[in-house]
């Protein structure tokens, strides 16, 4: 089980945890699959985060691809700031080490 917060959540994940009110009843059930509509009603409901099947390093059967189009989607809104993309640079070479591929190289940069 791994919490996730709202702004990652997505769909096809599968609650481990119910969903509660604000008087502590639950509202939407463990094993509920989420789906983009109930996504948004988490965030109508002004949710932080939810409990979901899988463990915190598990990739959910994604492929490098879809991990790295995930981590492109994060930093999109800062394209233009070095240090950001610094640490998404080191984060795409740990998916490429840790899912069996040769790390990323770059050409030399330019300032």
């Amino acid at each position: 089980m791994r919490r996730v917060v709202l702004h990652e959540l997505l769909p096809d994940l599968v609650l481990a945890k119910p969903v509660t009110n604000a008087n502590g009843l639950p509202i939407v059930a463990v094993g509920t699959i989420l789906d983009a509509a109930m996504i948004e009603r988490f965030r109508q409901m002004e949710l932080t985060s939810v409990y979901v099947e899988g463990d915190a390093l598990d990739s959910g059967g994604k492929t490098l691809a879809e991990l790295e189009a995930e981590l492109d989607h994060r930093f999109r809104h800062v394209a233009q700031d070095p240090i950001q993309q610094l640490i998404l640079r080191t984060l795409r070479a740990h998916l490429h080490a840790t899912h069996g591929m040769a790390p990323v190289t770059e050409g030399p940069q330019t300032t």
